[in-house]
């Protein structure tokens, strides 16, 4: 089972450069939909809103509603998501999430603004928590008609033998969280739970809140466009009883002369119905549902639903059943992929996938690190609408037959808790990865044995805590060594002699030191400061490689043994940049501080542990049709910069740090025909140590001239309190910046235009102002060409306000004159300073050495052809190639091995006179001699290179 803990995965090298400073805090994170997440998996204009304790609905959040008002946005509804009771209720509960229903509401809006602006809007409140999407999820069945013998299912988890051990498990109560139930169904009615304390009378009998919920309860009532809540459970229509199927197979009332039998036997049913009756597949308040069932008694809590869609409020919820003892066990979904479904893939939930009744996976079923256990869940004969009974498929029908077998347990462990019920399930599955090869350690430990699991109690480790922390700057490069530290629990009875071993099946890395000897574990107890396990990343490594681990844990002389996966990714196509008091990141891309979208992929900005940055993106203009770009768009980003040879270290540099990348925009649908080299430097002196230089050298690789070419950075800046800053543009010094403008102590950030020949432009947006081009979340071609050719376009944004707003700019230069096979540089300068004082000396700081750097020798028309040598010499990951022409000619510049063979074609075509040098990446090339070419028609010469891995 996941851990109850979050699952972390650090970077220590954002640690190893924390600046011993404690007036900051990492602030709340710009809010972006998950990738994957469209308009149909969420409630329209429907928020969760989360306060921090203590914090209400008050003035401040006021003030971002006067905000949301200027967006045509209004709060219709604005309501808490739990009752008072509920409240009252949970109030005398000692538990360790500190969980307070009294902070959650939910709000409904008017208005047709982006719903990711809305929530950005809100989180300007700093009594805020989080904002996120009232998520909708999706009940994980799917139809089918095989003609399977009844109940085939009992005998493959052994059922039958588990009921000569034990078959009353009536003292237990399983949540049934689906689309309700039908409560008169000959086969449930014996089983359903009764709230005898509060009988259908119109009153609220146990003054819970619920009135008349003698039944259950229905938090969505008839109607999705509505959500009118009653005590009505049952569903209404055959086309809605998915939830009447799950509750059979759950437990359906055992030995009574007809229908089905159960693992559970006589566990009792609550039925929580989280979905409209007019709507039979999708769950609307699935998490209102788990806190309900929790709330109400439930031990066991079955989901045979979800989505991809996750978020805090789920992971709280989930945190809070657990805190009760409850076992949360959600369906792994039917998408047939490894892509995690949530709540099953939520940390504490016992996810379930579906086998068919051979243990082999059936085709619809998910899998991956996420899954824990697996069961049978095709053609699973069991009650339907109607008083009827009927085939259903999925990995819906696999839950609950967990949930039964869990309901068993229980009944005869009742001191275990909720977490512990699930590891025992899940140590005593059966093996099944010989029938599964492809799915190894990906359909969890194996298929349910309800009999082992009564019969057995051994040990489960699992671990808590994951820390990586590697030697390349946290791109954990090719050819060195990330260190992996573990933190873990035994949930079970106790370990003697724990050895840990991790494998991996990759032929990317190499595990130096595979074994642990952890040493004794007693039961509940976790174990940290552990050895950390070295990994080697291998030179063959490809970029962005994702890479699975196992973990094999041994215990007891070999009489407990188990298994754990997890994923990483590793050979990451990106530098981080962490040599004096800025971090950030070098892309292979353009882009600056992240490699992708959304804020992931590198560091970002950090000035004294703050990330001030979300996006810098590069822009090169053609017209307003044609603007190369990995910019924002609306709910996607553009992405026309193709890489060409992936950032890595400049060798032999000066500079503490100096790296190169180059890409084209052969990733466009209509490329310009542009080739850039992107280098960065960043130096530790005292007055160079707060600030980054980036520098774009764009050459024209088209068959023209290219006239009135723009170019700049589109920057997204959030700093202490994001909806709360200001930009202003420094004329004199071509310095764009950003701050704070509710915290005067907090650092100020900005840009400096370095290098031009021509006009500067700064263009200042918003998305909370409606003439914004952001006022409606899109930032289309037309308005990029726009804020990079209109010049200073204002003085700043937000600075003459009393709060600012969530601001954004483009910087830049033009128009340009690019000849064919030619090209201009442009420079930048990334600042951060205490003030606007120091940003400004800083900048100076930057512009200086930014002329040091970039000194290069004036262009003399050489007299002869010359090949010089390649440098370095011995290559590792890249190399140069000198090459004079003393006249326009065309070239054809190759590499051979020493066999004679075509290598790498570097250059081929017509090119000016002048001194050039070519650049080589040599990743995939392996150690040995090579031999490179220059033809022209009036020349002709070879050299000879090493290259060393």
């Amino acid at each position: 089972m996941k851990k109850n803990y979050l699952f972390v995965l650090v970077l220590v090298i954002l640690l190893a450069f924390k600046q011993d400073n404690g007036r900051f805090s990492f602030h709340k994170t710009k809010f972006k939909l998950p990738t994957g997440v469209t308009e149909k998996d969420y409630l329209p204009n429907t928020l969760v809103i989360k306060f921090k304790a203590g914090a209400k609905r008050n003035a401040t959040t006021q003030s971002a509603e006067k905000q949301l008002s200027a967006q045509g946005v209004s709060l219709a509804v604005f309501e808490p998501i739990f009752s008072e009771s509920s409240n009252v209720e949970q109030g005398s509960i000692s538990n360790e999430t500190d969980f307070r229903a009294e902070s959650y509401y939910r709000a409904k809006y008017t208005g047709t603004a982006n719903i990711e602006s809305v929530i950005n809007t809100l989180l300007q409140d700093q009594n805020i928590a989080y904002v996120e999407p009232s998520y909708i999820h999706t009940t994980w069945y799917a139809p089918n008609d095989a003609s399977y013998g009844t109940q085939f299912y009992l005998p493959q988890v052994k059922a039958p033998q588990a009921w000569d051990v034990l078959k009353s498990s009536s003292n237990v109560v399983i949540g049934i969280v689906d689309s309700g139930s039908e409560v008169t169904h000959p086969d449930l009615a014996g089983n359903i739970y009764l709230n005898t304390a509060d009988p259908i009378n119109g009153i609220d009998d146990d003054g819970d809140g619920y009135v008349d919920n003698y039944y259950g309860w229905d938090l969505c009532g008839q109607s999705a466009s509505t959500m009118i809540p009653d005590n009505d459970p049952n569903v209404k229509s055959a086309a809605a009883d998915h939830g009447v199927h799950v509750s059979g197979i759950a437990s359906a009332v055992s030995d009574n002369g007809i229908g089905v039998a159960s693992i559970a036997y006589n566990a009792k049913l609550l039925i929580v119905k989280a979905g409209a009756d007019d709507n039979p597949t999708s769950i609307y308040k699935g998490y209102e549902g788990i806190k309900y069932a929790a709330d109400k008694g439930a031990q066991i809590i079955n989901c045979s639903w979800g989505g991809v869609g996750g978020g805090q409020f789920g992971q709280e919820i989930i945190d809070y059943a657990i805190s009760k003892g409850c076992l949360v066990i959600a369906a792994a979904g039917n998408s047939g992929n490894d892509i995690p479904i949530y709540p099953a893939a939520f940390d504490g939930v016992l996810a379930v996938a579906n086998l068919d009744p051979n243990d082999v996976k059936s085709a619809n079923s998910n899998y991956g690190t996420y899954v824990d256990i697996s069961a049978p869940g095709a053609g699973i004969y069991n009650t339907i609408y109607g008083n009827s009974y009927g085939y259903k498929s999925g990995t819906s029908m696999a839950a609950p037959l967990v949930a039964g077998a869990a309901a068993l347990l229980k009944a005869k462990y009742p001191a275990y808790s909720g977490l512990q019920i699930g590891e025992l399930l899940r140590t005593t599955a059966d093996p099944i990865d010989a029938k599964n090869p492809n799915y190894a350690n990906l359909l969890g430990k194996g298929r349910l044995n309800v009999y082992r699991a009564l019969t057995e109690n051994g040990a489960s480790v699992r671990y808590q805590q994951l820390t990586i922390s590697d030697q390349s700057l946290g791109n954990r490069a090719p050819g060195t060594e990330i260190t992996l530290q573990f933190a873990l629990k035994n949930f079970l009875g106790p370990i003697n002699g724990l050895t840990v071993t991790l494998a991996t099946s990759s032929p990317f890395v190499q595990v130096v030191n595979p074994s642990l000897n952890v040493g004794n574990l007693n039961s509940l107890e976790t174990k940290t400061g552990l050895t950390p396990i070295k990994v080697k990343v291998l030179a063959n490594a490809p970029e962005n490689q994702k890479v699975v681990f196992t973990l094999n844990y041994a215990g007891n002389a070999g009489a407990y043994t188990d298994v754990e996966s997890f994923e990483t990714i590793v050979a990451l196509d990106y530098l981080n940049i962490a040599v004096n008091q800025i971090n950030t990141t070098l892309t292979s891309n353009g882009r600056v501080g992240y490699s992708k979208a959304n804020a992931t992929a590198g560091l970002g900005f950090i000035y004294k542990n703050e990330n001030l940055l979300y996006e810098v993106a590069l822009l090169i203009a053609k017209s307003e049709t044609q603007v190369m770009n990995n910019a924002r768009t609306d709910t996607y980003y553009s992405e026309d910069f193709r890489k060409q040879q992936t950032a890595s270290v400049v060798a032999n540099s000066t500079a503490p740090f100096e790296g190169a990348s180059i890409f084209t925009d052969g990733g466009a649908a209509n490329p310009i025909g542009l080739k850039v080299l992107s280098r960065v430097w960043a130096f530790n002196t005292i007055t160079d140590d707060k600030y980054v230089l980036v520098e774009y050298e764009i050459v024209n690789t088209s068959n023209a001239d290219l006239e009135n070419i723009y170019t700049g950075l589109f920057t997204d800046w959030d700093l202490d309190e994001s909806s709360a800053n200001a930009t202003e543009y420094d004329v004199p010094n071509k310095t764009a910046y950003v701050y704070a403008k509710k915290n005067a102590a907090y650092p100020y950030a900005g840009i400096r235009l370095l290098s031009h020949s021509a006009a500067p432009a700064y263009y200042p947006l918003s998305y909370q102002l409606p003439n914004s081009f952001l006022s409606d979340n899109v930032f289309n071609t037309s308005e990029k060409y726009k804020t990079l050719t209109s010049g200073i376009q204002a003085v700043g944004l937000g600075h003459n306000t009393a709060n600012g707003y969530d601001v954004m700019f483009t910087l830049g230069s033009g128009p340009y004159k690019i000849p064919k096979n030619q090209s201009i540089t442009l420079a930048y300068a990334f600042l951060a300073g205490d003030n606007k004082g120091e940003l400004t000396t800083v900048g100076d700081a930057a512009q200086v050495k930014y002329t040091e750097v970039s000194k290069r020798p004036i262009r003399v028309v050489p007299t002869e052809y010359a090949l010089g040598q390649n440098y370095p010499n011995e290559g590792k990951t890249f190399t140069y190639i000198p090459v004079n022409l003393p006249e326009k000619t065309k070239i054809d510049l190759t590499i051979y091995d020493i066999m004679g063979r075509k290598i790498r074609k570097v250059t081929e075509g017509t090119v000016e006179a002048g001194s050039y040098q070519f650049y080589v990446d040599l990743s995939t090339f392996a150690s040995g001699i090579y031999t490179y070419k220059l033809n022209t028609p009036n020349y002709k010469q070879a050299k000879k290179m090493i290259v060393a891995k």
